[in-house]
């Protein structure tokens, strides 16, 4: 029997939170919520908890000290992570 949860690679949500921003730009955590739930066609239900526990390390990182520098260089490699996994 299937599992009905879906499972996402670590670092998926932060890369879909990053894009989310990158296409809408400033939004709350349940503004990227909803919008990660219609792109994925509801296949992704988020809770405000879930986003806010990727948005508070990726924030940290940001503000640190050349975290803008450290936090493009985390979405390109989970990036190139992703698309180098097999598709099913």
């Amino acid at each position: 029997m299937p599992d009905s949860k879906l499972d996402l690679l670590q670092g998926t949500l932060d890369i879909m939170v990053l894009q989310t921003l990158a296409t809408m730009g400033a939004l709350h955590g349940y503004g990227i919520a909803r919008r990660i739930e219609q792109v994925s066609g509801d296949e992704i239900l988020l809770n405000q908890g879930t986003i806010y526990a990727s948005l508070a390390p990726l924030l940290q990182l940001l503000f640190s000290d050349g975290g803008h520098a450290r936090l493009v260089q985390k979405a390109i490699a989970c990036d190139k992570h992703h698309s180098s996994a097999p598709q099913p």
